[in-house]
């Protein structure tokens, strides 16, 4: 099982290409969820190139919380096919209709968190690209409920300084949430200027992964477009189950450690109350 959370601290840093990206090479069974407040669609109308026509998604959610149908049943609906692979599921839920819906959604973020939760018990996992932070950070109670929050930025001053602060809010709530571990750094275009152990000091999060700078790989992913023979040795395919890996790595690590945890913790008495391969093609 694993809930895995992408952000970013400033505009186009390449979050969305990475949770796209990631989505399609998890070695698992994977929904994408475009939680981005920006309400860009832009996996529906890039990716899919705008040929899913669908009133699906997170307001329609939204309104199956407030009509408190069960969450799983309504998120299995307002998913649509991302990609065609005979070995796993790999699927989109589509994002916000309008920038104001994201404001409305914080209630439904408890449940929803732990629907996604419970999905890998039906070896489902789940990536949520929540686009650009605002100053209310992470959604509380999704950090609470995910295996790995990871800020993604890029190597330059401007990019740096935008993430600073967003570092620290970051680790803040990941203490809060009582998993200080869960929350690090995917870095693109690592050494333009600046490394990973300088960016990790300056935000005060480990870097959990590197991914190469590759612009025009990148524009062939998330556009939807034509893509070139070379697509498939170019930096950023290439790297992309490797970054999948270090990711699962930390999420089984830190999954671990809490079991651990738990398993170490004292029992209450009985009369104490309980407490890339191959990217899979476009649809164009």
């Amino acid at each position: 099982m694993a809930v895995l959370v992408l952000a970013s601290a400033s505009g186009a840093p390449g979050v969305t290409t990475l949770a796209l990206g990631l989505a399609l090479t998890w070695p698992r069974s994977v929904i994408l969820v475009d939680a981005d407040p920006s309400a860009s669609q832009a996996v529906l109308a890039g990716f899919l190139g705008g040929q899913v026509r669908t009133g699906k998604g997170l307001l329609r959610v939204a309104e199956g919380h407030r009509d408190r149908r069960p969450l799983r049943e309504v998120v299995s609906d307002q998913t649509v096919p991302l990609a065609d692979d005979p070995a796993t599921s790999r699927r989109l839920l589509p994002g916000f209709v309008r920038p104001g819906n994201a404001a409305l959604f914080e209630p439904v973020w408890p449940e929803l968190a732990e629907t996604f939760v419970r999905f890998g018990d039906s070896g489902i996992d789940v990536v949520v690209d929540l686009g650009r932070l605002g100053a209310g950070g992470v959604p509380q109670a999704l950090l609470e409920r995910a295996d790995v929050c990871a800020l993604v930025t890029r190597s330059s001053l401007r990019a740096l300084a935008a993430a600073r602060w967003h570092g620290t809010q970051l680790a803040e709530q990941a203490r809060l949430a009582g998993g200080g571990d869960l929350a690090g750094v995917v870095v693109i275009g690592e050494g333009r200027p600046y490394r990973s152990a300088e960016i990790a000091a300056l935000l005060g999060l480990p870097v959990l992964s590197t991914v190469p700078d590759d612009p025009e790989s990148a524009a062939a992913l998330v556009d939807g477009g034509r893509r070139s023979r070379r697509f498939d040795t170019a930096p950023l395919p290439r790297a992309l189950p490797h970054v999948g890996a270090e990711l699962q790595a930390r999420i089984g690590s830190r999954s671990d450690r809490l079991d651990d945890g738990a398993a170490a913790a004292p029992r209450p008495s009985p009369t104490e109350p309980v407490g890339v391969a191959a990217v899979p093609g476009s649809r164009r």
